[in-house]
């Protein structure tokens, strides 16, 4: 059955989350629990870029003073503590269980348009399931743009694959963070980093974009096809992503099927826990002491 596409539909996290890991998309359109955390990324990019328009500066800067800009600017967004207080304001607000719900560091994308940057800071992504990266097939995604976008500048889906395999090349986790996490800054003009990408052709037939306003959040599952689409816009797209994991989830097994996955190694120790920040890797670590049967997933 198609997908169905939601918008603002009067739910609770849970019936939220089932309805995504069915393929369905939900658009939470004009929520004010979203606007502290799109003011301060807003924020961050504003003394990032100075007296420059950053949606613009891309036709003044060149590609090296780019990067200058936009590294340290992603990494402070993601690595700030003030950006994980906003991170649990922001999932409360959408009606997460704050016992229950675990998320992975927000990621700031500055997406510049007609080639001026594609590999590094600004990775113009393929067609991937996150699940490609390491991720768990129950993770829900969560795109937020900074600033109000156009079809030209967003994220492309591919519905026909929802529970269709894609050929890919395999991706590992231990390795990524080992070698390649830190090293975007350095990935210019051709992008080196062994990103997992498909080895089947796409159909392009079945794409999708959804163009929101800035702060209007696009909630989809991880396993959903879907990347970067070409942004031919004029201004770089400035957005941020979340994810959130469900213990309960995760310790049932629920969640769609990964249908081709071939990564190694799991993101799942990467998530805290929205009520106190705690990593989900402490969870299994009592597990294991306690002799409990430890997550599947694991």
């Amino acid at each position: 059955m198609a997908p169905s596409i939601y918008v603002n539909r009067a739910l609770s996290a849970d019936e939220r989350r089932s309805s995504v890991q069915h393929g369905d998309f939900h658009l939470v359109v004009g929520n004010p629990t979203v606007r502290p955390m799109v003011e301060w990324a807003t924020t961050l990019i504003g003394e990032a870029f100075g007296e420059l328009d950053p949606q613009l500066a891309q036709h003044e800067i060149e590609v090296p003073e780019f990067i200058k800009r936009v590294s340290p600017l992603k990494s402070k967004f993601t690595n700030d503590a003030h950006t994980k207080e906003l991170m649990a304001d922001l999932l409360i607000g959408l009606g997460y269980d704050p016992d229950d719900t675990y998320y992975d560091l927000p990621r700031l994308r500055a997406v510049p348009s007609d080639g001026y940057l594609t590999t590094g800071v600004s990775y113009a992504y393929r067609p991937h399931r996150d699940t490609w990266y390491s991720h768990p097939p129950a993770v829900v995604n969560h795109w937020v743009p900074v600033f109000d976008t156009v079809g030209a500048n967003v994220m492309s889906f591919w519905v026909e694959y929802w529970d269709r395999r894609v050929g890919n090349s395999g991706f590992d986790y231990d390795s990524w963070v080992a070698e390649s996490r830190f090293a975007a800054a350095s990935q210019v003009g051709v992008e080196q980093r062994p990103h997992p990408l498909p080895t089947d052709p796409i159909d392009g037939a079945s794409e999708i974009r959804f163009a929101p306003n800035a702060g209007d959040v696009i909630i989809f599952s991880t396993c959903q096809l879907h990347g970067t689409a070409p942004n031919v816009s004029g201004r770089t797209r400035f957005s941020f992503d979340m994810r959130t994991l469900s213990l309960r989830d995760l310790q049932t097994g629920a969640g769609p099927a990964d249908l081709d996955g071939r990564a190694t190694g799991t993101t799942v120790k990467d998530f805290l826990r929205v009520a106190d920040h705690a990593p989900l890797s402490d969870v299994y670590q009592r597990a294991v002491v306690s002799r409990r049967t430890p997550i599947a997933t694991w």
